[in-house]
């Protein structure tokens, strides 16, 4: 699996079909990759975002398995890889 193909993989994973596409962010470790759908940045501050709470997933590197986790920082969700529950 290449950086390039792990972010096909969840950019189709989280914008399949979508009309408006999300950006999706890559983590890059060295199990595999962390990608995340970016919410836009909102133009209000004090307005509650439209997604709260999330997930991310885990594209293992040699196998290409997606693994869904909890939305934490990429380095903490790669720290805990292979663990399934966080600390």
């Amino acid at each position: 699996m290449t950086p390039e193909s792990a972010r096909a993989l969840a950019e189709d994973y989280f914008n399949g079909g979508r009309p408006h596409p999300l950006d999706i962010g890559v983590y890059t470790f060295d199990a595999g990759y962390v990608a995340w759908p970016r919410e836009p940045t909102p133009g209000d501050p004090t307005v509650l975002p439209d997604t709260v709470g999330g997930a991310c997933i885990v594209i293992d590197r040699h196998t290409g398995e997606v693994s869904v986790r909890p939305l934490l920082p990429p380095e903490l969700v790669a720290e805990l890889w292979p663990d399934p529950t966080p600390r």
